[in-house]
């Protein structure tokens, strides 16, 4: 029977992933199982020789990062796992999940072991799932922005038309119009209560965060709403970075906030007004801004602006309704990310709401 020792060794041997062991004071890799060749095509019997070689292949957004997790990892402090991009000649990147090991022998010495698991296609399924969840969830603020107006302008048409009858009218006309009035708010509600469930049901869930190149996320739902019917009416712009901007965050539950807090700026900008979104990075944080030039908000109101179900709430400048919910929930979410929600705002000059997320080493 095989002693536990062998038994590991074997099993490690097999293993599908690549497994790995590095003497820090020799700085020379002592094992390497099969996989190294077949991931990332690479000869066991050559792997010292290989590494620098390989190492230069690590995408260089990624080497900040590498080299602080490799900081604590040669500490024994490296616990998660860590996530990074390897550069291949004429294909996509390939992404790895390193489970790292640190251990110390009885003379001081330190070792380096682990896990390489090649997560590139799980990346890509992911990638694709989040690009048309935004989508998605873009769509659906643009659409009860959109539909809310127009069902609005239905109900005061209908109450024009009723305010100018005359007496002699048809006796049925006055409950038609009725019927429109009251079922126009009906799907007003419904549109409202559809967004706003959407909402509350992702501070419900745990956060899945993700480190994502923050700038380039925020294009793909923002393009949206530049490109939306109707959207000529105001000038809308957003200004992003050109380099990077990488920040661990749930992207799914920050791109609802984003969405709500534009959807809003229209809601509270007249045609023509100008409504700007902007990203700036800090060493220790980055913000993006929702800068609009609409009515902005009363002082007598501004301090329960954040609260559920807040007595601040107001309809909008083409009768969309609200619920309250909305700003409380958009900074539960921000707060879940240990960041912050803040309000710049004067009435009749607009208002500035500002994300401030922190850059825990991303």
């Amino acid at each position: 029977m095989p002693t536990d020792a062998a038994f590991f060794v074997d099993q490690a041997r097999a293993h599908p992933h690549i497994q790995f062991i590095y003497d820090l004071a020799t700085r020379r890799v002592t094992f390497i199982n099969a996989a190294y060749e077949h991931v990332l095509g690479g000869d066991c019997a050559r792997v010292n020789e290989e590494l620098p070689a390989l190492l230069a292949r690590i995408h260089p957004d990624d080497l900040p990062m590498w080299h602080y997790y490799w900081l604590i990892w040669t500490k024994g402090e490296l616990r998660d796992e860590v996530e990074f991009r390897v550069l291949v000649p004429e294909q996509e990147v390939q992404w790895f999940c390193l489970t790292p090991h640190w251990r110390q022998d009885a003379k001081g010495g330190d070792w380096l072991g682990g896990t390489l698991h090649d997560v590139s296609l799980s990346k890509r399924l992911l990638a694709n799932s989040e690009k048309f969840n935004t989508k998605k969830n873009t769509l659906l603020e643009i659409l009860s922005h959109d539909m809310a107006g127009y069902l609005a302008m239905f109900q005061q048409m209908a109450a024009f038309v009723q305010e100018e009858m005359t007496p002699q009218s048809n006796p049925r006309v006055p409950e038609m119009l009725r019927l429109i009035r009251t079922n126009c708010q009906k799907g007003h509600d419904l549109i409202h209560s559809l967004v706003n469930q959407e909402l509350l049901e992702s501070t419900q869930v745990d956060l899945r965060l993700e480190r994502v190149d923050l700038g380039e996320r925020l294009e793909q739902a923002l393009d949206l709403y530049r490109r939306a019917p109707g959207r000529e009416a105001w000038q809308f712009t957003y200004k992003l970075p050109a380099a990077p901007i990488y920040v661990a965050v749930d992207i799914n539950k920050l791109m609802q906030v984003i969405s709500n807090l534009v959807h809003n700026a229209f809601k509270f900008t007249p045609e023509k007004g100008r409504i700007t979104v902007t990203i700036k990075a800090l060493p220790a944080s980055v913000s993006i801004s929702v800068i609009d030039e609409g009515i902005g908000i009363p002082a007598q109101l501004q301090s329960f602006l954040f609260e559920r179900y807040t007595k601040a709430r107001r309809r909008g400048l083409r009768g969309e309704a609200t619920t309250g919910l909305g700003l409380w929930l958009c900074r539960t979410i921000v707060e879940l990310h240990q960041g912050k929600l803040t309000v710049v705002t004067a009435e009749g000059k607009g208002s500035t709401f500002t994300v401030t997320l922190p850059r825990t080493f991303a």
